[in-house]
C-alpha cells in the first residue's frame, strides 16, 4: 500500500485573498487592479464579485485577515513565563528578522490608510489593529492601556516599524528594541495593574 497525501480545497475567496495579499504588498493597493488579482488568483472575475461587493470590500478583507495574523503570531512568540522585558524584546526581534530576511513589506494598515484616506472601513480595521497591539504591549509588561509606558512602547513599534520599511535596517530595529526593554524595566509603580 502507498500512502497519499490529501491536498486540501482552497476556496476561491482564499485565492482572491492570496492573491490580493501578494499584489497589495508588491505593488500596492491603488497601483493593483481588480483583473491583475482575479488572474493571479486563477478564478473566474465572477468569483470575486461572489465574495466581495467591490475591491474596497476586499481590501478591507485583506486587513481582516492580516490582523488575525499578527495576533497569532504575537502570541506564537510570547512565553507568559518570561521576563516583561524579554516578552517584549521578542515582539521586535521578530520585525528585526522579517527585515533581514527581506519578508517585511511595511505595516499593511499604515500603507492601506495612506492610500485610502477617506475608506471609512480601511480606517476603522486600521484603527482596530493599533488597539489589538496597544492591549497586546499592555498584557506583556502587565500594564494598563492607558498607562503611560504602554503609550511609550506602542511609539517606539510604530518607530521601529517605519525605520524597517524606510530604512530597511534591523539594527535601527533592534535599538527600538533597546530602548522598549529598559522603558519597561524602569516602569513606574502607577503604570502597573494592581492585583486582584
Amino acid at each position: 500500500m502507498h500512502s497519499s497525501t490529501i491536498t486540501p480545497i482552497v476556496s476561491a475567496k482564499e485565492r482572491l485573498l492570496a492573491s490580493a495579499g501578494r499584489l497589495f504588498h508588491e505593488h500596492g493597493i491603488n497601483a493593483t487592479g481588480i483583473d491583475l488579482v482575479v488572474r493571479n488568483a486563477g478564478v473566474a472575475k465572477a468569483s470575486l464579485y461572489n465574495n466581495f461587493a467591490n475591491k474596497e470590500a476586499l481590501v478591507v478583507a485583506y486587513l481582516e485577515q492580516e490582523l488575525d495574523g499578527w495576533i497569532r503570531n504575537a502570541h506564537a512568540l510570547d512565553n507568559p513565563l518570561s521576563p516583561r522585558w524579554e516578552r517584549i524584546a521578542a515582539l521586535f526581534e521578530a520585525l528585526a528578522r522579517s527585515v533581514e530576511l527581506n519578508t517585511f513589506h511595511g505595516c499593511p494598515f499604515t500603507n492601506a490608510v495612506i492610500e485610502l484616506p477617506e475608506c471609512a472601513a480601511v480606517g476603522a480595521v486600521a484603527q482596530r489593529y493599533r488597539a489589538v497591539v496597544r492591549t497586546h504591549l499592555a498584557n506583556l509588561i502587565g500594564a494598563g492601556t492607558a498607562a503611560t509606558v504602554t503609550s511609550r512602547l506602542a511609539l517606539l513599534y510604530d518607530a521601529a516599524i517605519t525605520a524597517a520599511k524606510v530604512g530597511r535596517d534591523a539594527a535601527l530595529v533592534r535599538e527600538a528594541s533597546t530602548m522598549a526593554q529598559e522603558l519597561v524595566e524602569a516602569r513606574r509603580p502607577e503604570d502597573v495593574k494592581p492585583s486582584r
